[in-house]
């Protein structure tokens, strides 16, 4: 069985709307005043979800910066567009390097599923789906030794085999599991 671990996600949120309703009527209801649960309006539902984005934004952006203290690490997927997704990946040693890769994104999901971190996301052309791996040792020499080429067969490369690339693994980062 797969064993997912959703570290951020702000993709769904309208499916989140009558959870996050019922939690705001039981936790804030007396104070507020609401009467029942339909006092609560849509745009005061989306103004906690947001809240909570934010903080899961800032707690996730801290563990990235804790993943790439350490490690080169390596993105690769495909970019949806209007004539069809592109295979695209990119080297990549910093947070800031990270987040910029995937600016164009509207929303954004990160998880791991069974120890791969995976990056999904949606944008006005299409969805987004990559995967971030850690390079080894010799990922990094191979990476070095081909000058860390813009080039679709090294990336396909590192990634493909256990020797360049290691899972992240990042619930063990973050204390998950």
């Amino acid at each position: 069985m797969d064993k997912i671990i959703k570290f951020y996600d702000d993709t769904n949120d309208y499916s989140l709307l009558e959870e996050t309703r019922q939690y705001m009527f039981d936790t804030y209801g007396e104070l507020e005043g609401w009467e029942s649960i339909d006092d609560i309006t849509d745009s005061i539902v989306y103004c906690e979800l947001d809240e909570l984005h934010r903080y899961q934004w800032i707690e996730l952006k801290l563990y990235l910066d804790d993943l790439f203290e350490s490690n080169t690490c390596i993105i690769k997927g495909t970019c949806g567009r209007w004539n069809g997704p592109a295979e695209c990946g990119r080297f990549v040693n910093s947070t800031d390097e990270l987040l910029g890769f995937l600016n164009h994104l509207d929303n954004v999901c990160f998880y791991e599923k069974n120890g791969h971190f995976y990056i999904n996301g949606y944008h006005h052309d299409g969805a987004d789906r990559y995967e971030l791996k850690k390079l080894t040792k010799r990922g990094l020499e191979y990476a070095d030794s081909n000058y860390y080429a813009h080039d679709r067969k090294l990336h396909e490369n590192i990634m493909s085999y256990n020797l360049f690339s290691a899972l992240p693994y990042f619930s063990r980062l973050v204390g998950v599991e």
